[in-house]
């Protein structure tokens, strides 16, 4: 009886053992994975080259000058990781090109044609990958043109036109990112008068930068 007794105690502590081991193991919830949002206001710098092309009457002047200036605008991200945005820049440029250019009569004259800065307000518009933003960008341009001619005069307006491109901007933290940006613009075909003679005038460029940015936290604005 004893000895029943004994077989009967070791079988039950070793199905408790058992069935101890095949309990669940206690899983550590899972850290939810908190993705960057693009929405809102930043301000930022940029600096780059501008590969400009002027050209009066049937004279190109071709070239490169520095390019930089400042940038602001807002964002707002979609859930899906749409982004829409609105930005709008102020650069100085050095783009200066001279040359010597003969007229109608065989006459060689010196000419200089300048652009001395550029801006524009355009819209944004990208998929952003968390951190990645990928984006086209298009709108209005707008930048002055001075022509100058040796002993005879200048002349300086300003010019509308417009600007498309496309950039990558990668967000460093909450608050900085970086970007490479490159955009064409033109600013359009126009007739300008110097000492009493009428010539045509244009300008464009491809703009090629590289910018950061700072975006303002929404509770540090409201």
């Amino acid at each position: 009886m004893r000895i029943q007794i004994a077989l009967c105690s070791l079988l039950l502590s070793g199905t408790s053992a058992f069935a101890a081991d095949l309990a669940p193991t206690p899983v550590e919830p899972a850290v939810p994975v908190t993705l960057y949002n693009w929405t809102g206001l930043y301000v930022g710098l940029h600096a780059g080259a501008a590969i400009g092309q002027g050209k009066v009457d049937s004279a190109k002047f071709d070239g490169a000058g520095f390019l930089g200036g400042v940038h602001a605008g807002y964002n707002y991200e979609f859930n899906g990781g749409w982004v829409i945005g609105l930005e709008t820049d102020f650069d100085y440029s050095s783009f200066s090109k001279s040359k010597t250019v003969v007229d109608a009569t065989g006459t060689p004259f010196r000419a200089k044609f300048k652009n001395e800065w550029q801006g524009s307000t355009r819209a944004r518009f990208g998929y952003a990958f968390d951190r990645f933003l990928p984006y086209v960008t298009g709108g209005v341009a707008y930048g002055n043109e001075k022509i100058s001619v040796a002993g005879v005069g200048s002349k300086t307006e300003t010019r509308v036109g417009w600007t498309a491109g496309a950039g990558l901007e990668y967000a460093i933290d909450n608050n900085w990112s970086v970007r490479g940006e490159v955009r064409y613009v033109d600013l359009g075909r126009k007739n300008v008068t110097i000492a009493g003679t009428r010539h045509k005038a244009r300008f464009n460029s491809t703009n090629i930068t590289l910018g950061v940015s700072y975006k303002f936290d929404p509770e540090t604005l409201f």
